[in-house]
């Protein structure tokens, strides 16, 4: 079945990676929602002009592929209050299809919005239970994921979702969606329903199946930086989901904004931690990087260099908290912030 939909006379919505506030290569803030969201497919609620827009730009599939201009660009917010975790997605797709009339067949070869939650951020695998969640969100506002038999089962219930279309080629897309523990049942979902409160850390990675007029899925689009060998894989396992903060305060992303001067220097996993992390560099350079770990009052607790591919930093004589990771080599900087568990 193709979807045709009729476009609205607005202008295209273009947006830069150079606007975006925070990227999911670090932690990112959700900030709650005072007002309860109305899902209905816009942006008008309160909470969402407090909410900075995060960047799915992430080619997985084909890995590290470049997508044709207008083929799709995506974005996305996070909010919250003790019912819902409010998601917000834009993107710029040229053509819109689902394929499978049948929503618990090829539910990933339709254009989709995948969402992975794992409640308490615990990692592990998920393909057969339900320690996390990969909700493949379609157009027609089917929600599947795999049971414990590995079928698909449509969890639609667990999600409100509306989809507008806002410009020539141009979707919001806007849903709240019902958090469980690793025990849900969809015989008794409320049993297993969890009341959200600020500084619950969550597994969170947020992607854009897009098939263009096809039999399968053509890119897979996500808002993290995956490697090759584990870009198709967290629909498997949870050990690869970036991390959400529920926070009360709007804007609190500039405590974790990664900044550089000119392209990232080093990629630092995990984040968050309890005893180690691993700092590798991701440009050619053969100069020494500085690597400096301080407390948010500037402080600095620990210091080490990077002379060659990789260190291990140990981390576990720290007390537990939030630091800011400041890396410097030559006039190139690049700071992160840094969660010891």
């Amino acid at each position: 079945m193709k979807f045709q939909y009729k476009f609205l006379p607005f202008l295209l919505i273009s947006f830069s990676i150079n606007a975006f506030c925070q990227t999911q290569q670090d932690t990112i803030f959700a900030p709650k929602a005072i007002v309860p969201v109305i899902i209905d497919g816009s942006d008008q609620d309160a909470v969402w002009s407090k909410t900075d827009w995060k960047s799915m730009d992430q080619v997985w599939i084909p890995y590290a592929a470049k997508m044709a201009k207008g083929d799709f660009e995506g974005k996305y917010k996070v909010a919250w209050d003790s019912l819902y975790l409010y998601v917000l997605v834009q993107v710029v797709d040229d053509l819109i299809s689902d394929d499978h009339p049948d929503p618990l067949q090829n539910w990933w070869d339709d254009d989709c919005v995948e969402v992975f939650l794992d409640e308490n951020r615990s990692k592990g695998d998920h393909l057969k239970n339900n320690n996390a969640f990969a909700y493949h969100i379609s157009t027609k506002y089917d929600a599947i994921d795999m049971d414990a038999s590995g079928k698909g089962v449509n969890y639609k219930n667990n999600i409100m979702v509306r989809m507008e279309n806002i410009g020539v080629n141009t979707y919001l897309w806007e849903m709240a969606i019902k958090i469980y523990d690793a025990s849900f049942l969809a015989s008794n979902p409320e049993a297993s329903r969890v009341r959200l409160t600020s500084k619950k850390l969550m597994g969170f990675t947020i992607a854009y199946c897009d098939n263009d007029l096809t039999t399968k899925r053509e890119n897979f689009i996500g808002s993290m930086f995956m490697t090759a060998t584990t870009a198709n894989d967290n629909y498997i396992t949870a050990n690869y989901f970036g991390s959400c903060l529920l926070v009360d305060q709007p804007r609190i992303t500039q405590v974790g904004l990664i900044k550089t001067n000119q392209d990232r220097l080093v990629h630092v996993f995990p984040n968050p931690a309890k005893n180690s992390i691993r700092i590798e560099k991701m440009t050619d350079t053969s100069e020494n990087i500085v690597i400096e770990i301080r407390s948010l009052t500037g402080a600095l607790v620990k210091t080490c260099m990077l002379a060659n591919r990789n260190i291990s930093v140990n981390i576990s004589d720290l007390n537990p908290g939030v630091y800011l990771l400041n890396v410097s080599s030559g006039n190139r900087t690049q700071t992160e912030r840094l969660i010891k568990q």
